[in-house]
């Protein structure tokens, strides 16, 4: 399909990750894949990948409501991570909300693509296609 890229899925629900790795494995797509389950998870591991750039997310898929951290605080605190202003990062928000204030609200904190749930080939296909 495409270069190979390393992605995080950041999502309470064991099974996006699940899904999601299944269809990017079945469109050759994937490099690594990282989970986080929460926005707080996925700011710690983007940290620690800062040590080693290769192993950077190239693309995260964000849930919008999760405990701890939600995808709305995740994208105000992200950018406390400093080697992501060196490294392309993607920000996706799959959400089973679709109330338009929260949708300009993650736009404008930097999410480039929204997209419904629940993840579907076509979704990753779109994600992947216009974007590499």
């Amino acid at each position: 399909m495409t270069l190979k890229k390393n992605v995080m899925v950041v999502d309470d629900d064991i099974f996006v990750h699940t899904l999601s790795e299944r269809i990017m494995t079945s469109l050759d797509c994937l490099k690594n894949m990282y989970s986080a389950f929460n926005g707080k998870e996925a700011i710690d591991l983007l940290q620690r990948y800062c040590i080693n750039l290769a192993n950077m997310p190239d693309i995260i898929l964000l849930d919008l409501n999760m405990p701890v951290m939600n995808g709305i605080q995740f994208l105000k605190d992200v950018n406390t991570v400093e080697c992501l202003d060196t490294h392309k990062l993607t920000m996706v928000m799959i959400s089973s909300s679709i109330d338009p204030r929260e949708i300009e609200e993650a736009k404008a904190l930097g999410i480039k693509y929204f997209f419904s749930k629940p993840v579907s080939q076509s979704m990753i296909e779109d994600i992947f296609r216009q974007d590499y």
